[in-house]
């Protein structure tokens, strides 16, 4: 071991051996699938919920195939914290963006993240155990927030949505709707910084503020994802 970190001995290594060095680096540590942070998100958080005995609804908004969501239902059923895991997506794709919004998130357009509703119906119904549920529609809206109502209150939150009007409305109804403790995962928190601000940061701070919790910082889930848990 005392070889391996003798730094004279690395510092005499020609570029070829670093170049196999850091592309084998590379390929060990880099994500391998999409939903890799979410999983250990999920690994990350399982033992504060059991612990802690914070329990209610897993709510993921912009469940695209319910990947995520399945893999909500696989870590953290052992637990018996989570009485129902809900996915919310309106399955037309990506909403169009306002001039301001894609000013925000250039690399997005409408219809990204199209999938077909009937198939991720299906798989939900067969594979929660009767656990799983899916809410179509634009989240934005009164009417279907209404219907997330049924799974209130939350424990656990993925906010999985590029734009800042569906990331805004989906944040404000889970600091709405949570339990003390809850935790919450924004997938995009590092991203909309294409005019240089921090638009998504600035909204959770104000949302917070307005609903009275605080902001604990819980763990950075690269490349732009960020978790916190809620405090009184």
């Amino acid at each position: 071991m005392s070889e391996k970190l003798d730094n004279k001995k690395m510092s005499s290594q020609d570029r070829d051996t670093l170049d196999s060095a850091i592309a084998e680096m590379k390929e060990r540590l880099d994500q391998r699938h999409p939903i890799e942070r979410k999983v250990k998100f999920f690994l990350d958080v399982r033992g504060y919920l059991k612990l802690n005995a914070i329990k209610g609804n897993y709510i993921e908004f912009g469940s695209f195939r319910s990947w995520t969501q399945y893999a909500a239902f696989k870590v953290l059923e052992e637990t018996q914290m989570i009485d129902g895991y809900v996915g919310l997506d309106a399955f037309i794709g990506e909403p169009s963006p306002t001039t301001d919004e894609a000013l925000h998130m250039p690399v997005m357009a409408a219809g990204d993240f199209l999938c077909p509703y009937e198939e991720v119906l299906n798989f939900v119904e067969s594979s929660f155990n009767e656990k799983g549920h899916i809410i179509r529609g634009d989240f934005r809206e009164a009417n279907i927030l209404k219907e997330a109502e049924d799974y209130t209150p939350i424990s656990l939150a993925v906010v999985d949505c590029n734009l800042v009007s569906s990331l805004e409305a989906s944040t404000r109804f889970v600091m709405e709707n949570a339990v003390p403790g809850c935790v919450i995962f924004i997938d995009d928190y590092y991203t909309n910084f294409g005019q240089g601000q921090a638009v998504v940061a600035d909204m959770c701070d104000r949302l917070a503020a307005d609903t009275g919790w605080r902001l604990i910082d819980h763990s950075f889930y690269p490349p732009f994802a960020k978790s916190f848990i809620l405090a009184r």
